[in-house]
């Protein structure tokens, strides 16, 4: 979306052309609190103007009194039960309003994240789309709801605004028009005001992620220990002061703006208010008007200005949010990824015997340098493959286009012969085993951890604990048993934190965990101590015993084991084969055996070589 800074008449227009939609997906939302509440605010507009007729009426009856005190007492009864009424419909709306809020929220919320999980990953890897995502998220507790309160205060102020114009007209149109004049004359620079205090806020998303950061940092545990270790408080606060006091200088500006000409107006606005009061006085005087019509003027004179100010004000609102509505319809209506109509989830279940990856080449969005190129390879079940290379030679892109979480851009893969193209997303993910190197730390439950490898078998908890016990992941042990119930992490109560290697631990039980035909681990042992790796590749060499096992690894100890390694270097193939043949023919390969360190001793790396 393109955003200008300057403002003019056809973005308004445009802004208000737009408010239906928004109106509409609130409706959408919550229709019955939407009428419940739009109902409320007629009433509540029209209330005044009878109070007002009311008054009238009553102060002119005290003052010809000759026709008793009997219709004074109606009207003063009527008055009266017109105010309590007034009361309780205000009470009754701001309660309905809440509940509106309350529901709003969690609706809205929800429905961003849903979109977002219909998102692909190149989407998340791109600054532009994640600055917009940050946007949205910031803001979708209270803007959309801010819109429609703006509305239906900008409503109820209007059927006042309307009421108390007639009123003044039967006295004198004139009056009415000039009330009007002032307050239509200063909305353009309200919104032009609007406008620039979006686009200040447009401009400074990235450094609001910045600062939010910074604050993260500082503020949660897993950053603590270099933070106190090298002294980084002081250069962290530092930065965050730079930022916000930047942003405060910007709000400020912005603020005098506001303040300056909201002083102006109001001298304005009183002037010609006591001008027509002066008038009305002026009037009673003459005898040409009586005393309880002198007080619904200036009465009436006091409701333009408040509700034509009101309606300014509620403008200038919903132009400010809707600015921020245009960006929530364009993340909603943002491109996801298109399943042909043909492909049902289900269709597929075919057990996966065979990989073939066909003349793959990919590039980053924005990258003119290719991350994989012409890449050609076969993985067959009952076959361990691993696969090494230096860091940035396309491993880990490899095994991401594998997965499916990157669409192919040059070549293509094929599923036991058949095009990854015709077989449904859900079916081809449900299985796939994978172990990313940034896996997941769950802030949950253990029994939630290990049971999101397989969502719809979370409620087995026998076969949960055998893959804990395969994994002898012990520490999470209470009382001879595993604490399904036990809360990991220390962002919430009585929560437990685990060290690198027990989350990594976690992680894989939740991988093995999951019944499918191919698991993929990308770094497996980055965490691990030599016990605890060779554990963890004696585990995934006995899952993989009869399925297609592929592992991605710089440890040369642990791909030697394998049936087939495979060496990349700069996104291509430069080897393969097994280790013998690749320290003969591969310099990539060669040099990364001599110049590994092992951190596993001579005895450790004899137990390596029985392991088949």
């Amino acid at each position: 979306m393109e955003v200008k800074e300057t403002f003019r008449l056809r973005d308004l227009l445009f802004t208000l052309r737009q408010l239906p939609r928004t109106l509409q997906l609130v409706f959408r939302l919550e229709g019955r609190l939407f009428t419940v509440i739009a109902v409320l605010s007629l009433i509540t507009g029209l209330a005044p103007i009878a109070t007002l007729y009311i008054s009238q009426e009553l102060i002119n009856s005290l003052v010809h009194i000759q026709a008793g005190i009997q219709p004074i007492l109606w009207l003063f009864g009527t008055y009266i039960v017109v105010t309590l009424l007034s009361e309780l419909i205000s009470q009754t709306m701001d309660y309905y309003n809440t509940r509106f809020q309350f529901s709003m929220n969690y609706k809205l919320n929800y429905m961003i994240m849903e979109k977002s999980g219909r998102l692909a990953l190149e989407d998340f890897e791109n600054p532009e789309v994640y600055d917009r995502l940050e946007r949205i998220t910031r803001e979708i507790s209270y803007k959309p709801f801010q819109i429609f309160q703006s509305f239906i205060a900008m409503a109820t102020a209007a059927v006042t605004l309307v009421s108390a114009i007639i009123f003044l007209m039967t006295w004198n149109w004139f009056i009415a028009v000039l009330l009007l004049l002032v307050p239509i004359l200063s909305l353009f620079y309200f919104l032009r005001i609007g406008q620039q205090e979006f686009f200040i806020q447009w401009k400074r998303t990235g450094e609001e992620r910045r600062a939010w950061y910074l604050n993260y940092i500082l503020t949660h545990d897993f950053s603590f220990k270099e933070v106190k270790l090298y002294g980084l408080k002081g250069y962290i606060l530092e930065h965050y002061l730079r930022i916000k006091r930047k942003f405060l200088q910007q709000d400020t500006t912005v603020l005098r703006r506001k303040t300056a000409f909201n002083f102006i107006y109001e001298i304005i606005v009183q002037i010609v208010g006591a001008a027509v009061i002066l008038l009305a006085i002026l009037s009673a005087y003459a005898g040409r008007i009586m005393v309880g019509n002198v007080l619904s003027c200036i009465r009436s004179v006091g409701m333009v200005q408040s509700n034509s100010q009101a309606i300014i004000n509620q403008i200038y609102a919903i132009y400010n949010s809707n600015l921020y509505m245009n960006q929530l319809f364009e993340f909603l209506e943002y491109r996801e990824e298109v399943i042909p109509e043909h492909l049902q989830a289900g269709d597929y279940t075919e057990t996966i015997r065979e990989i073939n990856i066909e003349h793959v080449s990919f590039a980053y969005p924005g990258s003119e340098q290719r991350s994989l190129e012409n890449i050609s390879l076969t993985f067959r079940a009952g076959e361990r493959v691993a696969i090494v290379g230096p860091n940035g030679s396309g491993k880990s892109t490899l095994i991401k286009l594998l997965s499916g979480l990157y669409r192919l851009q040059h070549g293509s893969i094929r599923i036991n012969g058949q095009s990854m193209e015709q077989i449904h997303p859900a079916d081809y993910s449900n299985q796939l085993a994978v172990l990313f190197q940034d896996y997941m730390k769950y802030e949950m439950t253990l029994q939630e951890n290990i049971g999101f490898g397989q969502v719809e078998r979370m409620q087995d908890t026998e076969r949960m604990k055998a893959t804990l016990e395969r994994m002898q992941a012990h520490f999470v042990r209470e009382q001879g048993d595993y604490n399904l119930d036990m809360q990991l992490g220390l962002w919430f109560d009585e929560g437990r934190q685990l060290s690198g290697g027990q989350w990594q631990k976690i992680a894989l039980a939740r991988t093995y965990f999951r019944d499918a035909s191919v698991y993929i681990l990308d770094e497996p042992s980055a965490a691990l101590d030599p016990i605890a790796e060779k554990e963890t590749f004696d585990t995934f060499f006995r899952l993989s015993r009869q399925k297609i096992g592929i592992f991605i690894s710089h440890r040369l100890v642990a791909a030697q084991q394998a049936n087939r390694i495979i060496v990349m270097d700069q996104g291509q193939i430069v080897g393969e084969g097994v280790h013998e043949q690749l320290l003969r023919d591969c310099p990539v390969y060669r040099q990364m055996y001599e110049s590994e360190n092992y951190e596993i001793d001579m005895g450790g790396e004899a137990e390596w070589k029985q392991v088949q």
